[in-house]
């Protein structure tokens, strides 16, 4: 029996005729980030860690940022109800009034932190932690990095942490399917089980992902679209917009090449930023994301004809469209849909032969800092 499929992509609209998406087979190499989903001993040690705290403590901190944040924030706002969701507070930055904000919102006595860094020595993160370790005793932090010389990894050795690792050959934002993600949403209830089923679904299917990516491609190489646009028709995938827009900028901006990401919402944005994508310079590709259990309820029946309506006026306006449909909202469709998103950058970083894993022009900034 063929299994349903939870995404489906429409590419008719997006100006690139469908006999040219053919992708060719793409090598794989020795990508970490592909294992994830199937190590059952490193999931099984994630829960049972998620268990021992979260039977213990209410709330959750995340200290973390860039691929230590953003895959985490997309799940966790379509995953989490209200309720549980106000028991997570997820600290990116070093800016004092987000930090005091934080201290005044939550009883830290009834509050695990979690410090989540690849390489140990972010300095946003390692900062936050100088900060924020006084205030903890070391049975309430979960330290989520790399064994090595890292200095989280040294706080693990000296202080005896809870340690959970991130493997060596996985790289920051693509790391959602590890510790960094998995953990918090374990602590937090999530059924990180299908979020994993939907991930290895998305592994066994990479077809329109593939398709995708060389779409993404031929038409920043040969027409001249510069500019990405994630465009969700729901409130809930705006951060998955914006882990979108780490992944495909950090990834692909490499040797002078890349596409820009930029999010919208709809139907928000139909109210500012259509005006430039319809009207404006013919530079972008648009993504048009719609979830159609939305179709039960009136109001959500209104998302979906607008997100039907943009598609067709971008698609009059010769603005190249991709439409990607949402069966519903559950672990097992977000999980496809990231890994899907990760399988594409990849390959779309194969097409385009640079190394998709490294951010070296970052590296000036943090060497000035």
């Amino acid at each position: 029996m063929t299994k349903k499929k939870m995404i489906q992509f429409d590419f008719s609209k997006s100006g690139i005729p469908e006999g040219k998406l053919k992708p060719e087979p793409f090598p794989l190499a020795n990508e970490g980030w592909r294992d994830l989903p199937f190590d059952k001993e490193g999931v099984a040690t994630i829960k049972e860690v998620a268990k021992k705290f979260s039977e213990k403590f209410e709330n959750l901190i995340v200290l973390g940022i860039g691929g230590s944040s953003q895959g985490l924030k997309a799940l966790a706002q379509v995953l989490l109800p209200p309720k549980i969701k106000s028991r997570l507070w997820i600290q990116e930055s070093p800016d004092p009034k987000s930090v005091a904000a934080l201290l005044e919102t939550f009883d830290l006595s009834k509050t695990c932190l979690n410090v989540i860094s690849k390489s140990g020595n972010t300095i946003e993160t390692t900062t936050l932690f100088e900060h924020f370790a006084p205030k903890f005793d070391k049975v309430q932090m979960v330290v989520t990095t790399e064994e090595g010389d890292g200095k989280l990894y040294a706080a693990v050795r000296e202080k005896k942490l809870t340690h959970l690792p991130i493997p060596k050959n996985v790289g920051g934002r693509f790391s959602v399917f590890s510790a960094v993600g998995l953990f918090p949403l374990a602590f937090l209830g999530v059924d990180i089980d299908s979020l994993l089923e939907g991930a290895r679904k998305a592994l066994s299917n990479p077809e329109n992902a593939h398709k995708n990516g060389l779409l993404h491609y031929l038409l920043n190489k040969d027409h001249g679209k510069t500019i990405s646009v994630m465009m969700p028709y729901s409130d809930c995938l705006y951060d998955f917009g914006r882990w979108y827009a780490q992944l495909w900028g950090e990834s692909l901006g490499k040797e002078g090449k890349g596409q820009t990401p930029l999010v919208a919402l709809g139907p928000q944005d139909q109210h500012s930023l259509a005006q430039l994508f319809l009207d404006g310079p013919k530079d972008k590709v648009v993504t048009i994301m719609t979830v159609k259990t939305h179709a039960k309820d009136p109001l959500g029946q209104l998302l979906l004809r607008e997100a039907s309506a943009t598609a067709q006026a971008l698609h009059e306006k010769k603005c190249p469209c991709v439409s990607i449909h949402l069966d519903d909202l559950s672990p097992q469709t977000l999980g496809e849909l990231l890994m899907s998103y990760q399988i594409q950058t990849a390959f779309t970083g194969h097409l385009m032969g640079i190394n998709p894993y490294d951010q070296p022009a970052v590296e000036l900034i943090k060497r000035r800092i």
